[in-house]
């Protein structure tokens, strides 16, 4: 049986995380979106070039070759953050001069659209425990408010790391896994739809209640949600206030006008990704339950079915949200904002929906 771990904020997790890493005597495989040369991601470069396990992998994502620090390099002429490209470029030489090998998800290549086809994933194997959630390797990253959920047991790290080597040979695929009380889903990108109607389903047949905690959460998932406050479910949603895409925000003050979705404004940036369906089954993962992860992103989801995880979840997750929270005043508010919102996400989802199967795997080299 599973033996299960919420750490919440990125000094829990990586306090323990870094425990893991360097108790490893098989296998350490690292698996982010977002992994830059700055204090945050240094250290845990310095964790994989200190580690002894004799399987060493990390796979970072093409993103991280593009955008530092929220920052497009292209576009930018601040010499911090082409050093702090130059710092992250050096890292990730350090880490395959160490030994361990490297490798980049979904390569842009001169196709500019193609950065909507991110590989998405956080996961972390190290021998038997597997980490899933939301925390990126960056400084930034590290000072929002998000989560990790450490998973001890060897079946289930097995198969993580099964997926994680597809991944690794450019091989995805969707896949799914029951062991206990956990379903996991490992999603590919493209072709994410039919995968996710479980979910989505589940969201729009909850009876008693639904709860979630996310920034970014957009249709399909959040009409399932409206679908099941029609029927008298209730249904909160929690979002920050200080959201880093405000379009967001925009988007759900005009959905939340319109339904019976109940939002509650964090006065926090959180990253967390979190619901939690009649009290019952517990999501976590890495998808924000977006479009974007319906149509393009790979991303691993899972259900978990555990009462003392859940109730850990209701005192640390959810239990905060409700207290800290507030309902929207009316500078939230704005008709056009909420309308160009819907607009201009319905177009991207239309854009997105045409893109073709991205190229899955790349070797690292400097941009």
């Amino acid at each position: 049986m599973a033996r299960y771990q919420l750490l919440v904020g990125s000094a829990a997790f990586w306090n323990a995380a870094q425990a893991d890493i360097a108790a490893a005597k098989s296998r350490v495989l690292v698996q982010a979106m977002t992994f830059e040369g700055d204090a945050a991601g240094q250290s845990v470069a310095n964790a994989i070039i200190s580690a002894t396990a004799a399987d060493q992998r990390v796979l970072v994502d093409d993103y991280s070759r593009h955008v530092i620090n929220d920052s497009f390099l292209a576009l930018s002429r601040d010499p911090a953050l082409a050093a702090e490209a130059e710092a992250t470029w050096a890292m990730f030489d350090a880490m395959q001069t160490s030994g361990a090998h490297l490798r980049i998800t979904n390569p842009i290549g001169k196709n500019p659209i193609a950065y909507a086809t991110r590989n998405h994933k956080k996961l972390l194997v190290m021998d038997g425990v597997a980490w899933i959630g939301g925390i990126n390797f960056s400084d930034h990253n590290f000072a929002w408010h998000d989560m990790m959920l450490r998973i001890d047991d060897p079946a289930v790290a097995d198969w993580l790391a099964g997926e994680f080597d597809r991944d690794w040979h450019g091989t995805p695929r969707a896949a799914y896994g029951q062991f206990n009380d956990i379903e996991l889903l490992s999603l590919p990108g493209n072709g994410n739809e039919g995968e996710f109607e479980v979910l989505l389903r589940q969201i729009a047949g909850a009876q008693k209640s639904i709860e979630v905690i996310s920034a970014y959460p957009t249709f399909p998932f959040v009409t399932a949600m409206a679908d099941a406050a029609a029927r008298g479910v209730p249904v909160t949603l929690y979002t920050p206030r200080p959201n880093n895409k405000p379009i967001i925000r925009d988007y759900l003050m005009r959905v939340a006008k319109k339904t019976g979705l109940a939002i509650r404004l964090l006065p926090e940036m959180t990253h967390m990704k979190a619901a939690l369906i009649d009290g019952e089954a517990l999501v976590v993962g890495s998808s924000n339950f977006d479009f974007v992860s319906h149509r393009a992103n790979a991303e691993y989801v899972a259900t978990i079915r555990d009462a003392g995880l859940i109730a850990d979840a209701e005192a640390r997750l959810f239990g905060p949200a409700r207290a800290h929270s507030t309902e929207p005043g009316e500078g939230d508010h704005s008709f056009w904002r909420g309308l160009r919102a819907t607009l201009a996400l319905r177009t991207a989802d239309v854009l997105v929906a045409g893109l073709g199967e991205p190229r899955r795997i790349g070797e690292w080299k400097r941009p």
